[in-house]
């Protein structure tokens, strides 16, 4: 009997294992199924949105060319909106995707989204710099509480897919101080000693302690522009001179306005004369993050075409979903796991004879697809824009660290724990001991990612 009893108990757990492999298994489906579909569907909606911006500056030239005052200032105002509104409705559409393929509402990613909307209502509008100026001077009147509005809407609705390369206008982590450096906790807990010897090579041996602060004081944030929006932005800029002045004559931007059905001709006069067109800014440059070689080749089997060789938007989320086992853990605990999966998107295109969309620095109608690109060829930063766990430490638990040092801050933050093994200095000469024997058989640590900070983190 007792032999039988140990039968069943163990065809039992292995059922029951088994059973749970099988969830996991389809829960990682699903996390990655959704994720990618809503990073395909907010890349769309960045190529749509580019297109648009293509349209108008060829409608800008054609109303030129016919004195239509009117529609100048209509178009005007329709270029600066494109740049908010096209993001948001790239957001809204990820949500669908990803709902669409089995994934729940983050409530987390909900109330995050929730609380930056208030944010802006309340405080882009009235926060000011040492100088006295608007830090976020308003792209049209009443602009931050449509931008709020748009947020909202989409919070509303619940968030199941993050824009994990989000910048937002207030982002501290930027770069610049160690401490911003996802890789240096990350470093420390898993003892990575090569980490040092490659990015911080006399750190360990002179570091001593925190009080008095060792560290250097934390930059400020960088004040950005707020032209496009913070999330899914287009980084697109604004340049005011004769269309002439872009190197395209009037024949290709009439045979570009027939390809997309826009009915007009185009004057000489129109051609020279001096108005604000939609252009490509400092983003729109070759898509470094990509290539295959200089000091941080990325491991493609070949180089990007140049036809698809330029960097710019793109759209970046992160998933997460829960499989809770039926197997039970330490004293009969109920065990559950997150998965996470990050996916990004790129939009593509090309003008006639396969020149880069951005041939002319004018935007133009140009994308035709989208395609499924390596995470860390994105503009999305090493650690996430959207890793919230994160965020809340650089945003709230590093000024108390550097205020009171380690024993200030909640040990409930993983990044804070690193920490405060960082202080021991048992811990620091370990690696030091490490490194007199084994530096060599360190290998480069590049970075990627499009993150000042650098270190690539995901492979996919």
């Amino acid at each position: 009997m007792v032999f039988f009893i140990m039968i069943v108990v163990l065809l039992t757990l292995t059922a029951l294992w088994n059973f749970d492999l099988q969830k996991l298994f389809r829960v990682k489906s699903i996390t990655q199924n959704g994720g990618d579909a809503a990073a395909l569907m907010a890349a769309r909606w960045q190529a749509i949105s580019l297109n648009l911006a293509g349209d108008l500056n060829l409608l800008q030239v054609i109303a030129l060319s016919e004195g239509d005052n009117a529609a100048l200032s209509a178009i005007s105002n329709l270029q600066v909106r494109l740049r908010f509104t096209g993001p948001m409705t790239a957001l809204m559409a990820a949500q669908q995707a990803a709902k669409n393929n089995g994934l729940h509402i983050n409530p987390d990613y909900t109330a995050f989204l929730h609380e930056h909307a208030r944010n802006v209502a309340d405080n882009y509008g009235t926060e000011v710099g040492e100088d006295g100026e608007l830090l976020f001077p308003e792209p049209w009147p009443g602009a931050w509480m449509d931008y709020s509005r748009m947020i909202a809407s989409v919070a509303d609705n619940g968030v199941a897919a993050a824009p994990d390369n989000l910048q937002l206008y207030t982002d501290r982590a930027s770069g610049g101080h160690l401490l911003y450096d996802i890789a240096f906790y990350e470093a420390v807990a898993g003892r990575n000693w090569c980490w040092f010897h490659a990015n911080a090579p006399t750190l360990l041996q002179d570091y001593q302690n925190f009080f008095p602060a060792w560290w250097s004081p934390l930059p400020e944030p960088p004040r950005r522009s707020v032209i496009n929006s913070e999330i899914y932005g287009m980084h697109l800029s604004t340049e005011t001179r004769p269309l002439t002045g872009f190197g395209i004559s009037s024949s290709t931007a009439g045979e570009m306005a027939l390809e997309r059905g826009l009915s007009g001709m185009i004057s000489a006069a129109a051609m020279t004369t001096t108005v604000a067109w939609v252009t490509y800014g400092e983003a729109w440059g070759e898509w470094s993050a990509a290539s295959t070689s200089g000091e941080d080749p990325f491991p493609f089997a070949g180089p990007v075409r140049p036809a698809f060789n330029y960097a710019g938007a793109d759209a970046s989320v992160r998933v997460e979903a829960t499989a809770g086992r039926l197997t039970p853990g330490s004293g009969g605990a109920s065990i559950s796991n997150t998965l996470t999966w990050t996916a990004a998107a790129k939009p593509f295109g090309s003008l006639e004879g396969d020149l880069l969309p951005t041939r002319f620095s004018l935007v133009l109608p140009a994308y035709r697809d989208v395609r499924l690109i390596p995470v860390d060829t994105s503009s999305g930063s090493s650690s996430g824009g959207f890793n919230l766990a994160w965020r809340d430490h650089i945003e709230k638990h590093l000024d108390d660290y550097m205020a009171g040092g380690p024993t200030a801050t909640p040990s409930s933050c993983w990044y804070c724990r690193q920490l405060r093994s960082w202080e021991r200095e048992s811990l620091r000469q370990s690696g030091v001991a490490w490194l007199r024997v084994h530096s060599a058989s360190c290998r480069p640590v590049g970075g990627g990612g499009g993150d000042a900070s650098g270190g690539r983190r995901r492979g996919h």
